[in-house]
């Protein structure tokens, strides 16, 4: 596991984790891709994370449809460039996703860690602790997060947070960031109960757990191959923020964290101009 500090200075900060764009796919909703990207633009406190998946990278040796994809790899890395240029100023790090690791299984060279170094991001590999250094009104104090792309799940939601849910079972941190599985939610908060030798009192810890969703539209494709329930585009985004109070003469400061969900509309065709306009800024 790596390990990342991110100073905010700030007292909060909006997180929008980007897992799951899966550009190349006919799937892709770049519609709704484009309108996130605005929103993060254009929030005073927003910063992203990339969470994988950010292309396609059907191989002829991985699932997918390779005839189906409608640009290579590397186009898809270009594209993504371009997509993600407006808030480049605006991005942590980068982790690894399922997809992306086809291409390192079957040349060696990473397609994540390519787009994060290409961004400017630093790539934490699979998995990372990041603590978010944030500002009170009297010093400082930190909120912690750990990020991973999520392991496979069944195709019910329960099924889902389950397979969110076990890292729970080993990662202590204020806030669990995982996806993979095409939902956008989060999960009931768990409580870790213990206890403090130095003043003998009994303590909580609130963890937060979030899947992060996707830009994927499972209406066709895959998903309807198989006869999976379908899944429409959604992300999240997660405030993180200190609030210093006074208890028993004594100042505590209050980790607070709270989410936004986004939704796609359902109602407009999925047009892969992007693609086109690429192609033609290319030849120009």
């Amino acid at each position: 596991m790596a390990y990342i500090y991110i100073d905010i200075a700030k007292h909060q900060v909006r997180l929008y984790p980007l897992p799951c764009l899966h550009i190349g796919a006919p799937q892709c909703d770049m519609t709704f891709i484009q309108e996130h990207v605005e929103r993060i633009k254009n929030d005073p406190d927003a910063r992203w994370i990339y969470m994988g998946d950010g292309g396609e990278c059907v191989t002829t040796l991985s699932k997918g449809d390779v005839y189906g994809q409608l640009v290579p790899p590397q186009l898809q890395i270009e594209i993504l460039l371009d997509t993600l240029a407006p808030i480049r100023d605006k991005g942590i790090f980068g982790i690894r996703g399922n997809h992306g690791h086809r291409i390192y299984k079957e040349t060696g060279l990473s397609f994540d860690h390519t787009l994060c170094s290409r961004l400017g991001l630093p790539y934490m590999g699979v998995g990372t602790f990041a603590d978010f250094g944030l500002k009170t009104q009297k010093g400082t104090g930190v909120i912690s997060g750990y990020f991973h792309h999520g392991t496979d799940s069944g195709t019910s939601i329960r099924s889902k947070i389950a397979a969110a849910e076990k890292f729970g079972t080993f990662v202590d941190a204020d806030a669990i960031f995982t996806a993979h599985s095409h939902v956008a939610i989060e999960l009931q908060p768990s409580l870790l109960r213990g206890c403090d030798a130095r003043t003998r009192k009994e303590t909580t810890k609130i963890r937060h757990q979030y899947i992060c969703g996707s830009a994927y539209d499972s209406r066709t494709g895959y998903a309807e191959d198989k006869g999976y329930p379908p899944l429409i585009p959604s992300f999240l985004s997660v405030e993180l923020r200190l609030r210093r109070v006074r208890q028993s003469k004594t100042d505590v400061v209050i980790k607070e964290q709270s989410t936004r969900r986004y939704e796609s509309d359902g109602q407009h065709d999925l047009n892969h101009e992007y693609i086109q306009d690429y192609l033609l800024r290319r030849i120009e």
